[in-house]
């Protein structure tokens, strides 16, 4: 089937997208603007098959990895279509089995012109080692706009149609490799499951788990329209859509823009998926609960301030108070009334002194403005600590690791510290973060970069019971409540 470019007006193409070898089979339908460009065409690829766009790529008449069998050249040649910085490196006039090729600029061609002079299929070849090849079979174009002609209600420059099962995890050796994981992962009893567990776990992130026959349509294409359509040249787009209650300046949307690609198309579905991206709704009652030892610390504190001891520490009859009424007494061992000893309400000062709640002066422990206009308010306080969380940490690791903690937290992520450390450690690598030594992250130093705010967390009943601030291992608990994860999500700047 061959389309004319000749005509005045825009034709919707709809194309079939195979990942041959496949099987059960990979596919994806997509209805394409027939003025999309190759290199346009490419990132839609990426995106529907949830590719990382990490490998060299190039489109093609003919299939690189099948042989000619001898046959004689008839005709023009046959056309390559790849980025300009890959001409160059490109074999000069010579392809597979010795055929003569034109080599094209792949942003400079597009999909009418492509299926003008032939019926197809197109090949589409990603990862030049693992060689995943694509067969681009062309089912129908229909005319969209022009004089005289109907217009269907479609605007959409690319739209997935349908399709079945996720796309294959990057650099798992080829369609026959990925099969190989697969069924390492499908057998707890195999040799190589505990291996491939690890190594799944690590290229899936930011997903969860590999599940071979999920196909999230409605995910994939709200990551096309925002590619595609929605701000189409405006790099926002990138980002989140307009109708997520998230602030441009957001965690989140800053996380996302550091991102890779691909990285930041499965991280937004997950969030999606996940309610990560709901309006953040925490009622005075709740609050309350949450913010109480910041809360009762000001608030005991008053107008005219506490005064310090010579060294700097709070009367040992308010530590007493602090650990008595905040229910800590009875999981603490020994004196609870000199704060130098009872780290329990030292670190809650430090806290709320980092919070900005309070500060010293002259020897007296004083409410700062933000303290005394809130520490009556629990929902503006639960906002400010929720805001504060990542404002007052220490070093872009330490920030980078908590707003990726709080993305585990507002998606409901549950396990012991362990676990969540481990997540940590992959999202940073995934994002360029290395040992001084170049060697990657380990899981203790994910858990390392979020203890602190782990434990503020859980004095504020973040976790449910049985996971508090107070005692904190790498085999602690950490199960989000569902206040908890609403301040994760204020966390991330969702609103």
């Amino acid at each position: 089937m061959t389309i004319s470019s000749g005509h005045s007006g825009r034709e919707r193409l709809r194309l079939r997208i195979t990942l041959l070898d496949s099987e059960p089979e990979i596919w994806r339908t997509l209805d394409v603007d027939s003025a999309l460009r190759l290199d346009e065409l490419h990132d839609a690829i990426q995106i529907a098959m949830g590719w990382r766009d990490t490998h060299l790529h190039e489109f093609s008449e003919l299939d690189p990895v099948r042989t000619t069998h001898g046959l004689p050249q008839i005709g023009r040649p046959p056309r390559r279509w790849m980025p300009e910085e890959q001409l160059d490196d490109a074999s000069d006039g010579v392809a597979y089995g010795g055929f003569a090729q034109q080599l094209i600029d792949e942003h400079g061609a597009d999909v009418a012109s492509v299926f003008e002079l032939f019926d197809g299929p197109l090949y589409y070849w990603y990862d030049f080692g693992d060689d995943w090849m694509h067969r681009i079979d062309l089912i129908e174009p229909e005319r969209v706009d022009g004089q005289g002609a109907s217009m269907p209600s479609w605007s959409r420059r690319v739209e997935l149609v349908a399709g079945e099962r996720r796309g294959p995890l990057e650099d798992s050796g080829g369609p026959h490799g990925y099969a190989n994981v697969l069924e390492a992962l499908a057998y707890p009893g195999s040799p190589q499951h505990a291996e491939a567990t690890a190594w799944a776990a690590d290229l899936a992130w930011p997903a969860t788990s590999v599940d071979p026959d999920e196909f999230d349509r409605d995910g994939i294409d709200r990551e096309l329209e925002l590619r595609f359509d929605e701000v189409a040249g405006d790099m926002s787009g990138l980002r989140l859509g307009a109708a997520d209650p998230v602030d441009e300046a957001a965690p989140i949307v800053d996380l996302l823009e550091r991102m890779p690609p691909s990285l930041r198309s499965e991280l937004r579905r997950r969030l999606r998926s996940a309610g990560a991206l709901e309006p953040v709704r925490i009622d005075a009652d709740a609050a309350s609960r949450m913010v109480r030892p910041f809360a009762w610390l000001c608030e005991r504190v008053g107008a005219d301030g506490l005064t310090l001891s010579k060294a700097g520490w709070m009367p040992p009859s308010v530590v007493h108070e602090g650990m008595t009424e905040l229910g800590w007494i009875n999981d603490w061992v020994g004196a609870s009334n000199r704060e130098e000893n009872t780290w329990p309400m030292r670190t809650l000062r430090e806290a709320v002194r980092r919070y900005g709640l309070l500060r010293v002066a002259k020897g007296r422990l004083l409410r700062t403005t933000a303290g005394n206009r809130l520490y009556d308010d629990p929902v503006g306080l639960w906002r400010h600590l929720a805001v504060s969380t990542l404002e007052r940490v220490r070093s872009d690791a330490e920030q980078t690791a908590t707003v990726l903690f709080a993305v585990e937290l507002a998606c409901g992520a549950s396990g012991d510290f362990r676990q969540l450390g481990g997540v940590i450690a992959r999202g940073l690598g995934a994002l360029g973060w290395r040992q001084p030594d170049g060697d990657p992250l380990e899981v203790q130093d994910g858990a390392g970069l979020v203890f602190e705010t782990v434990r503020v967390l859980g004095d504020l009943g973040v976790f449910e019971a049985g996971s508090s601030g107070q005692e904190r291992s790498l085999r602690s608990a950490i199960d989000p409540t569902p206040e908890g994860r609403a301040f994760a999500r204020a966390m991330l700047g969702v609103l």
